[in-house]
């Protein structure tokens, strides 16, 4: 298995645990604020970051990326990406809010990533890409005539700060920092943009409210994202937010089998066209292509 392979596997596996995290609010805190439930994430999966950060001895690259501007605009994506995230979720169903807030990122991430230099995300992404947004669109035209106007805002607004960060990202491992330290720093300005909305409600002071901060902080943030940040280095920003598509196939299939959400015969048609797709770009990552490597860094 090729490095670009592992990292193919390991951003759709981050994908995976991402598509748990709607469903997972809607069973053990469904009163929660969406602004609230993003905050704790936050504070809890920055800290296992940054706790996993110290523990590979890195702890001097948290200081000197804190120092950066583009970190701070990334932890500002972040906070945008969670907040932005769970209140579309709430507003307009599991299964619509995680696809509109994806559907959007892979044409934005490769755009913005071309622009910074990051290289041109080649024919095969675009092909994929293209699939994957069809069966994208398949999967939400059903629930569109009865979605709420402001949930799909929110939700279309994640997936524009969900480009923002994964550009950024890419760009900050390719000047030479782990990628580790990179999501560890930038999740940590996150947090600390949402404290005051952690501050502010109670809900997680109940039983399955800590199983959900525990598992929206340590499985799908600090775990999910150390696998995320294994594509940062590898992949382009583009590729890896196609490969993150994998994340609204897996929220669908939870919302139907565990939230009793509905899906009809077009949706399931829009599943399999966005697991091809996936699986399109991820054999491509496999091969030894020189003109997919980046043309340039970020500075």
């Amino acid at each position: 298995m090729t490095p670009k392979t592992r990292a193919a596997v390991a951003v759709m596996g981050a994908a995976a645990l991402f598509g748990t995290s709607a469903t997972s609010q809607a069973l053990l805190a469904p009163g929660a604020p969406g602004v609230s439930v993003a905050a704790m994430r936050l504070l809890v999966g920055s800290a296992g970051l940054v706790a996993f950060v110290v523990w590979r001895g890195h702890r001097s690259e948290l200081g000197a990326l804190w120092r950066r501007p583009l970190v701070w605009l990334m932890g500002l994506a972040v906070a945008g990406y969670q907040a932005f995230f769970f209140v579309g979720a709430s507003r307009t169903g599991v299964a619509v809010g995680t696809l509109i807030s994806l559907a959007i990122a892979p044409f934005l991430a490769g755009v913005l990533g071309w622009a910074m230099k990051e290289g041109a995300p080649g024919w095969i992404w675009v092909a994929s890409t293209v699939i994957a947004i069809t069966g994208v669109g398949l999967l939400m035209a059903g629930n569109l005539a009865t979605g709420d106007p402001l949930g799909m805002l929110s939700a279309a607004a994640a997936g524009a700060c969900y480009a923002v960060y994964t550009v950024l990202g890419v760009g900050l491992t390719r000047t030479g920092y782990q990628a580790s330290a990179v999501l560890a720093s930038s999740f940590a300005v996150g947090a600390l943009v949402l404290l005051p909305a952690a501050l502010t409600s109670t809900w997680w002071f109940s039983p399955s409210g800590v199983v959900e901060v525990l598992w929206l902080g340590i499985v799908t943030t600090t775990v999910a994202y150390l696998l995320f940040g294994i594509g940062l280095r590898e992949l382009q920003p583009g590729h890896i937010a196609t490969l993150n598509l994998f994340e609204p196939a897996v929220a669908t299939v939870l919302s139907v089998l565990v939230l009793g959400e509905t899906l009809g015969t077009m949706g399931w048609i829009g599943c399999l066209l966005v697991i091809g797709a996936l699986a399109l770009l991820g054999a491509a990552e496999g091969r030894n292509d020189p003109d997919r490597e980046p043309t340039g860094v970020m500075t």
